[in-house]
Formats: structure tokens, sequence, C-alpha cells
């Protein structure tokens, strides 16, 4: 989709022009402030070497890579703006967390095999998102992200990997699970799986989800996986080698899925409304007023209900499939404009395949909480820098999943 935060700051006009303007000669000034400047961070790092600090702990010529955070907007930038969020959120959604627990069934320890959860800005999705932390219990997690601009440039047929050490997010840096990472590699197909830093650092749909990871286990550590464009045949046999791959490497390990283990899907739901969605004019078959929305949300609920709920077979990602793509040439793909039309249907079948192999039941699907940017608002979280990234008003608004999937019967965590 167009419209949102799905450009980089090299794709913005003029931007990269500025950004070089220097003058041709610089100043005496200049050049004595960059001097200075550099001998001031020669002295920290001297100092640090001196007390044993981070910069002794790294051996001579190596460093760590760490990868920065793109939406500096959206997403919570600080450790404190991350716990004024998450205080906020919890004041208005804590109750309503508990009671659809209650209503679900689910006990209170019961934890996610895999969960869907959205990426868009924190002040419309968080309600949506503080659902999803009772169950992320799990040490470590495969995330499963959206490539915003892999459509547009053309790649496709192939999953992303990255080749960072830690990804820094909310002012804390998240490590990867380097382990869990290089087995994937080495046990997928040739082809299929690359590592492509470019594309992940240009990326905000995985980023988004990591506060949230490490809000329910401060331990947490991750792999990056972005799922683009496959024709249907070859994204669902590509998500039957991972998950048969997960489920060697599970067994290797003796990890027990939900517990040691899960699989998180970064997804939106519709991006619905006729305003400031670029040159397709926007998704908008029910009209933009108040009965247009109503319209648009229902579809959704009923969407995620029949394709994304009860029994994970690989038949409800299919279902999804054939309800929100468009058939025929996969560069123009959406039926229903949902962010996550390859990510779900991936990493769900990925998901039912890991299980199947591992040999327990199918894992049951329930929607916890859907919300979208005009119903829920904009949440009150004074003296943050968080901020939005685009309007919600029914001319422009974006929808939010929120689902977990347990374990059930004998060999349940």
């Amino acid at each position: 989709m167009t419209g949102r935060k799905n450009r980089s700051r090299a794709d913005r006009p003029g931007l990269a022009a500025r950004a070089v303007r220097l003058p041709a000669r610089p100043s005496i000034a200049i050049v004595a402030v960059l001097a200075f400047c550099a001998a001031w961070l020669a002295g920290l790092a001297l100092v640090a070497v001196a007390e044993g600090g981070a910069l002794a702990d790294v051996p001579a010529g190596s460093h760590r890579d760490v990868r920065a955070q793109v939406d500096t907007v959206g997403f919570a930038n600080t450790a404190a703006d991350m716990a004024a969020l998450l205080e906020a959120v919890g004041a208005k959604e804590s109750a309503a967390v508990a009671a659809r627990r209650a209503e679900l069934g689910l006990a209170e320890d019961q934890p996610w095999v895999a969960a869907i959860m959205p990426h868009d800005d924190y002040l419309y999705a968080a309600p949506v998102d503080l659902h999803l932390l009772p169950g992320m219990r799990a040490e470590r997690w495969i995330v499963i992200g959206v490539c915003h601009a892999c459509r547009r440039i053309g790649v496709s047929g192939k999953l992303l990997f990255d080749g960072h050490d830690t990804w820094r997010v909310a002012g804390d840096e998240i490590p990867v699970d380097h382990e869990l990472r290089a087995r994937l590699l080495e046990d997928l197909p040739e082809g299929l799986a690359v590592v492509d830093d470019v594309r992940h650092d240009a990326e905000h749909s995985i980023e988004s989800l990591l506060p949230w990871l490490r809000a329910a286990n401060p331990d947490a550590r991750f792999v990056p996986v972005l799922a683009p464009g496959f024709p249907w045949h070859d994204l669902s046999a590509a998500a039957d080698r991972f998950g048969l791959a997960l489920a060697r490497i599970c067994r290797d390990q003796d990890w027990r899925p939900g517990v040691d283990i899960g699989i998180l899907i970064s997804a939106d739901a519709v991006h619905y409304g006729c305003e400031g969605w670029g040159p397709s004019g926007g998704h908008h078959p029910y009209g933009c007023d108040e009965a247009g929305h109503a319209a648009a949300v229902a579809r959704d609920v009923t969407l995620a209900e029949v394709a994304l709920t009860g029994p994970l077979t690989p038949d409800g990602p299919e279902r999804f499939v054939r309800a929100v793509w468009r058939p025929g040439d996969p560069r123009e793909p959406y039926r229903i404009t949902w962010c996550g039309i390859y990510s779900i249907p991936f990493g769900l079948t990925a998901t039912a395949a890991w299980v199947r192999e591992m040999g327990t039941e199918p894992l049951a699907g329930h929607l916890l909480r859907y919300g979208d940017s005009v119903t829920d608002g904009r949440l009150e979280v004074p003296g943050t820098a968080l901020g939005v990234t685009a309007p919600n008003t029914l001319a422009h608004w974006v929808g939010y999943p929120g689902l977990g999937y347990v374990a059930q019967g004998e060999g349940a965590p």
C-alpha cells in the first residue's frame, strides 16, 4: 500500500540532494570543530578501555553489527517512552485483556505457539498489541515481517533474512539468535532464503513488534524474516519447507513450541479510504462514511473469524488467500488491502507444518481483539515523543488484527 510508512529516506524526493549539499571548501571554523569532536571521541574511547568498558570487551578488528531503528515517529524511541505507553494502554485495556482471555477459556499462563500482531503506529495499534502480551512467553521468536517495498522494486519468491547482531529499538538492544538463524539458512533449500540487510534496514514491520516481545519476556531473542510476494503454490511449498526445517531444529535442541520458541507474524488488516492512498485512489468499496466504515470493519472481523481462527490446518491460510488476493499477476495482488497478504499465509502455513511434524495436534486460533484507528482513536500518552504517521479519519484508516494460536490436548504447554 502507498500513503503510509512504506518509503525509506532515500525514496523521499529531494532528500538525498539536500543531505549532501555541503560547502565546496569548508571554513576554518568547521574544520576546527570537527577536529575537536574527533579528539573528544578518541578520549572517550581511551577512558572506556582503561576502565574495562564496552570497548575493552570487543576484540581488535571486530565490532557488533547493530541495526538502527527506522520509524522514530510512530514507535517508541526510548525505554521511558515505551514504559509510559505500556502504562497508558494498560490503564485503558488491561481489564478487557483479562475478560477476553476468560471468555475464550484461555488459562492465565497459556502461551502462544504463534501469533499475529499489528505493526502500525503505537498510538493507534497499542490496544490490540496489549492483548498479545500475556501469551508471548517463549525465549526465542521467529518474526515474520511484511516487505512493503518488495513489490515495487521487484523482489519476490525468496525469504529475506538479516545479518545483524542486534536490533536497537525503543532504547533497547534486542539480540538476534545467530545460531538459530544460521541453522535455518543451512537447512532451507538453496535459493529460497537469502541475507538482505538493505531490505531489513529500510523496513519497519518487524521492529514494531520487538519492544512488545521484550515487555513480555526481557530475555527474548529473535530471528527476523521478511516474506515478500510468492504465487500461492510456491508460498505454500516454501512455508512447508520452513516448518519442516524448524521442526528438525526443535527436535535437535529439545525445544517446545510456545515455551522455548514461537512464531510471531507482523500484519495490519485493511487499509481503507478514499484519501491519501496514492495514485490507486485507495480501497473503499463501501464508501467513506460511517456506514462504509462499519461495513468494512464487519468484513474484516468475519474474514479473521472464518479464515484465521479455529483449528490451524492448511485450508485456513488458503481461505485467507482466496479472500484477499486478486487472482493472476502477483504484482497487483490486492482484492482486500490487508498489509500482511504474504506474511500471514506464509507464517501460518509454516506454523501448521512445524507442529504437524512435531507430532502435536493442530493449534487453535483465537481472535483476541480487532481494532481500527477510527474506532479506537489516538491513545493519549503525554510527556513522550510518540506520534503518528498518518491520519485516522473515515477517509483514511487502518484495521488491526490480534490473534493467538495455542496448543491443544495432550502435551500442550
